[in-house]
């Protein structure tokens, strides 16, 4: 159990919140999908930490990250027209250009560019990869790109989607860290798409031994945030371990099909403090996309709005009590992301952490809990961010019964 206050510090980004404040200076944030935003196309929206913005891609292919506000008297510049490398409010057609100069202010005449020129517009670093916009909203230097493994990947080796989750960002991470819900709430979608795999012969990476095997958790602290392990012990005496690698603040990466160069993304952004963004997808370093993402991403959904929400006038979410009658654990058919993100929403838009009751299976979010909190200190005392490493992977692997994966993860 921790304390309102320990909960305040975990969950609230908007204003002065040293969370915020943390990952503004910190950090990188995804914030779009890059296919969203096309050359001369509609302006996105982008909330991010109970503020406003807006991102667009200019005629060259370049991307302009600024306020939503126009600096002139503040309407939004999603409205605005995109073309020649430019935006043009709507209101009173002031054009600023991609690299966040007003470049033309119509009613000023031969006199607009040299006022214009001294106008501050509040345009962002981005960069772009894995299939996403990263912007840094600190001042100074951004710091380095995160050290995820798909960054550099094409198009063919990363999918990603995104949605807009009504509940608090934390809600959404702590979800990527408990394994334990994995082999319960998921697992008519795992019995579907992967099988009821055998403790005696489980094949490496297999994840349907999440259905019918018991696992001891534990938990390693590293630099970039942590490693949360799930063991099992196989009728031979092997080890099965699945090891998801969290990346402070934001983003999980999920093991899968035996091998730490594919996995799914899990990365949950706050756009306020009872409002998320999640990103979802996988990846795969070595070739065309896992087969996991054909069977889980079918149908024609929106993947800038993959999941979408309507609690409905009994807060069920659309729960289909039929499907549930004929042996679906959770009623919700669609999708596995949808299980995860109803059952966050149902938690309440922030949930209160100090009414729990934790048990030993839920190591891992009590880590997870204590490693931010200590980031957020650390930062309150001015320390520096620590060193990361170039890569960090998942794991996701059938090793003998000696097998240290703290020493080799």
């Amino acid at each position: 159990m921790i304390t309102e206050e320990q909960n305040r510090l975990l969950t609230h980004v908007e204003g002065d919140a040293p969370l915020g404040q943390m990952m503004r200076q910190r950090y990188w944030i995804p914030c779009a999908r890059s296919a969203a935003l096309v050359p001369d196309g509609a302006p996105q929206h982008v909330r991010l930490l109970g503020s406003d913005y807006v991102a667009f891609r200019a005629t060259d292919g370049r991307i302009g990250f600024f306020d939503e506000a126009c600096p002139h008297r503040g309407a939004s510049l999603v409205l605005a027209q995109n073309k020649d490398c430019a935006l043009r409010c709507l209101y009173h057609a002031w054009k600023i250009d991609v690299s966040g100069t007003v470049v033309d202010i119509p009613s000023e005449g031969e006199r607009g560019e040299a006022i214009g020129a001294r106008i501050k517009v509040n345009k962002y670093p981005t960069f772009e990869g894995g299939g996403m916009l990263w912007v840094f909203l600190g001042d100074g230097p951004p710091p380095p790109r995160p050290p995820l493994p798909f960054l550099d990947l094409d198009e063919s080796r990363v999918w990603v989607s995104r949605s807009i989750s009504p509940s608090n960002w934390f809600q959404g991470v702590e979800g990527t860290i408990d394994s334990v819900h994995v082999g319960t709430m998921h697992q008519s979608w795992i019995a579907q798409h992967f099988g009821k795999a055998s403790a005696d012969k489980p094949g490496e990476g297999s994840i349907g031994l999440t259905l019918n095997t018991h696992p001891r958790y534990e938990v390693q602290d590293t630099p970039y945030g942590m490693k949360a392990a799930a063991i099992r012990t196989l009728a031979d005496g092997k080890q099965y371990v699945r090891v998801t690698s969290y990346v402070m603040p934001f983003v999980s990466l999920v093991p899968a099909s035996g091998s730490d160069r594919t996995g799914t993304i899990f990365i949950a952004v706050p756009r306020d403090n009872t409002h998320h963004i999640l990103f979802w997808g996988f990846w795969n370093e070595d070739g065309p996309r896992m087969e996991s993402e054909k069977q889980m991403t079918v149908g024609t959904r929106d993947p800038d709005n993959w999941v979408t929400f309507d609690e409905g006038p009994n807060r069920t979410w659309g729960q289909d009590r039929e499907a549930m009658a004929r042996g679906h654990f959770t009623g919700f058919t669609r999708c596995l992301v949808d299980e995860d993100l109803v059952l966050q929403a149902s938690q309440g838009v922030i949930q209160d952490r100090t009414k729990e009751n934790l048990v030993s299976s839920d190591v891992g979010i009590a880590r997870l809990r204590r490693r931010m909190l200590d980031e957020i200190a650390a930062f309150q005392r001015g320390e520096p961010a620590a060193d990361v490493p170039d890569t960090v992977r998942p794991l996701d692997t059938v090793q003998p019964a000696d097998y240290v994966w703290r020493e080799l993860a």
